[in-house]
């Protein structure tokens, strides 16, 4: 699969999710956790936005 921007936009926020249910997190408890609002979670989950470097590794220390 050639990985542009879209998919990986689709990847990212595919996975985030995943991660996030696996968690047993709502992102409301995400985003308490990771100071982001919900609705940018949102956006990262639908393949809407990409977050910056300083965004992922919140994400990841807040999901293990």
């Amino acid at each position: 699969m050639d990985v542009n921007g879209e998919n990986l936009r689709f990847i990212m926020g595919f996975k985030l999710k995943q991660y996030r249910l696996e968690n047993g997190l709502s992102l409301k408890e995400l985003g308490e956790k990771t100071d982001l609002s919900i609705s940018y979670l949102s956006e990262i989950e639908k393949g809407k936005k990409y977050p910056k470097p300083e965004k992922i590794l919140q994400l990841a220390q807040a999901l293990g």
